[in-house]
């Protein structure tokens, strides 16, 4: 028979496995089809001094299009395409290759677009996905792209922000998609 405290230890053993999922999930490979609107800019208070003119929004709520397709032929990669605002993509998106995945993390292998990313990263947890990207402007300067999918039944939210390249506040989008294949 067993012991009380040796099925009350390997009872704790199996959520501690579950959260340790470190690769995609199959059902999560294919393509989504989705919309974005604008939901808030988020100004981070630890900068000092704040500016004296603080940055008014004038961001477009209107929906647009965020398309992305999660593959696994050899290593995980992602190709997002953004269909409006300041993070628009090419009409054909940004394909994103990634290393392997150790611990749930993955860096950048190889970017097949022209204007792509200087670095990303690919970050996978239990129910979700996101990239990290860091964008060079012409002028030397840089912004970062964050985009993450929490995956549902039939697709998944999606949450789109931006850091500045002063690093002084957050633009984020929210959304939705749904698997199309």
């Amino acid at each position: 028979m067993i012991g009380r405290r040796a099925l009350l230890g390997a009872g704790a053993l199996l959520p501690a496995m579950a959260r340790a999922q470190s690769g995609l999930w199959p059902e999560w490979v294919g393509l989504y089809d989705g919309a974005a609107r604008f939901y808030r800019s988020i100004p981070l208070e630890d900068i000092y001094p704040p500016p004296k003119d603080p940055h008014i929004d004038r961001d477009d709520p209107s929906p647009f299009g965020v398309h992305f397709e999660i593959r696994t032929i050899d290593l995980p990669s992602v190709r997002l395409r953004i269909d409006a605002g300041p993070m628009q993509t090419a009409a054909d998106g940004e394909l994103l290759r990634f290393g392997p995945l150790i611990d749930g993390v993955a860096v950048l292998a190889a970017n097949e677009s022209r204007h792509g990313p200087r670095s990303a990263t690919l970050t996978v947890g239990r129910d979700l996905l996101g990239t990290e990207a860091l964008f060079a402007h012409a002028d030397g300067s840089f912004w970062r792209r964050h985009f993450t999918v929490r995956f549902t039944p039939t697709g998944g939210d999606i949450i789109l922000w931006i850091f500045d390249a002063a690093g002084t506040r957050a633009r984020t989008w929210r959304g939705s998609a749904v698997k199309r294949s």
